[in-house]
């Protein structure tokens, strides 16, 4: 049973309209086909009942002669027109006592029929017409009573018998069925075809849809569904286009936002967006490209735009794989933060892989361009800062300030951290002898660690 289930829900759904469709149509064509052939029979039967009535009419009227003045001449004669037809098997004229008057058959006329069915069908006093079997034939005995008025009295004298074959009918029947069951395949073979390509028209777009999603799940946002219906599907095209778009344009302010802004959003409403922020320690990145304003002199501007995006993006890459989040650019500076687990370590060393592929880049002919690093560590205010119709999440405080001038007085190619970062990261990296220096802010001078790569 479990096999047939699922069998029946892994089939495409255009071939589950189609067998829907095929069993409501063969049950109304077999329906429809019944009833038609039903009605083709009876309408038969009424006009073969209605036959055997006029014959047996006729042949009352000269049953009356050979039974009351013992003329059969012309009951002879109606008897011998009546047994031109083919499905007329016998034909006879009966007397009260069941004797037979005339007959279709000589040798049983003046015969006394004692059957129990004989004896049954005397007693009736109105036309009966009864389907029984006759010498191993299916046949309907046409049964008509003969009376005479005598003193305003009628008084039976008699009766009439007309055997009438099923041959003829039955043949009519079949070639009724056959006609039926032709047209009924006919229609079934137009059916199947109409809910084939109908349920094609339903599932075809839905397929589109569904290769488009494949497409999306794999990254391409560059795809749309291209539907022209303005029903149910092409709402649901239009509604997945515009989903499309969202997270492309989701996607592309992900590259304006830093991680740790996307990660906020995703976790409230735009009801709870509010301005505000709260206490966290956090390890914060700071770097800054020495030399910068003396290249910016000597190159053209879209020279400086195209070295500039080279090495944020290399640093951006690099902060993201060792867990870090990039607050934000401001002009050749990176600002980033690192959260919980093992922050400071993660910091320095994204710090050493970017220096060193600085140093890389500059053995490889590239621009000779140098990187001052400053990394601190401490309690922060990270939220919501700005207006209510615009805002940047970020974070402030004196640990942010100490990691900026940090990085400003980082020589090129340096990486200066202070003591709280030091002391949570102590023998896992080398640095040199610390040293105090002043930093704006400060009253008192600051001791940093150069880290050694």
């Amino acid at each position: 049973m479990k096999g047939v289930r699922h069998v029946i829900l892994k089939l495409p759904i255009r071939y589950k309209i189609s067998i829907i469709m095929i069993v409501i149509l063969f049950t109304s064509i077999t329906l429809i086909s019944s009833l038609l052939f039903n009605k083709e029979k009876a309408i038969l039967l009424s006009e073969m009942k209605k036959r055997g009535s006029v014959l047996s009419k006729n042949l009352a009227n000269a049953g009356f002669e050979a039974i009351i003045n013992k003329d059969k001449l012309i009951s002879s004669d109606i008897i011998i027109e009546i047994m031109k037809d083919q499905d007329i098997i016998y034909c006879m004229i009966l007397n009260n006592r069941n004797r037979v008057i005339d007959s279709s058959v000589p040798e049983e006329i003046n015969k006394t029929l004692r059957d129990e069915y004989t004896r049954s069908i005397s007693k009736l006093d109105e036309l009966t017409i009864i389907n029984q079997e006759h010498d191993g034939q299916e046949v309907l005995d046409i049964i008509r009573p003969i009376f005479i008025e005598y003193k305003h009295k009628k008084i039976k004298k008699g009766y009439i018998r007309i055997g009438m074959g099923w041959d003829i009918i039955n043949a009519e029947i079949k070639k009724a069925q056959t006609y039926t069951i032709f047209l009924a395949f006919f229609f079934l073979v137009i059916g199947v075809t109409i809910s084939l390509v109908f349920a094609k028209t339903i599932t075809d777009p839905i397929l589109k849809i569904v290769r488009v999603m494949e497409k999306v799940g794999q990254g391409d946002l560059e795809q749309r569904v291209d539907i022209s219906l303005i029903d149910e599907i092409g709402k649901l095209a239009g509604a997945f286009n515009e989903m499309i778009q969202h997270l492309k344009e989701k996607l592309m302010m992900a590259k304006y936002v830093s991680k740790s802004t996307m990660e906020m959003i995703s976790h409230k409403d735009d009801s709870k967006l509010e301005l505000g922020g709260r206490r966290k320690t956090v390890t914060l990145f700071f770097s800054d490209i020495r030399g910068f304003t003396s290249y910016s002199e000597s190159k053209t501007p879209e020279q400086v735009i195209t070295m500039l995006n080279k090495f944020l993006s290399i640093q951006a890459e690099i902060i993201d794989k060792t867990g870090g989040s990039v607050d934000k650019f401001v002009g050749d500076e990176v600002v980033a933060v690192y959260e919980k687990g093992n922050m400071v370590e993660n910091a320095i060393k994204s710090s050493v892989l970017i220096q060193r592929k600085i140093l890389d880049l500059i053995h490889k002919g590239e621009d000779e361009i140098a990187i001052g690093i400053g990394i601190n560590t401490g309690e922060v205010v990270m939220g919501n800062m700005g207006s209510e119709k615009r805002m940047d999440y970020t974070v402030i405080g004196d640990t942010v300030n100490t990691a900026s001038r940090l990085c400003s007085n980082a020589m090129a190619g340096q990486i200066i951290i202070s003591e709280s970062a030091y002391l949570q990261v102590k023998g896992k990296f080398k640095f040199k002898r610390p040293i105090e220096i002043s930093v704006k802010g400060k009253k008192e001078p600051i001791k940093v660690y150069e880290v050694i790569y």
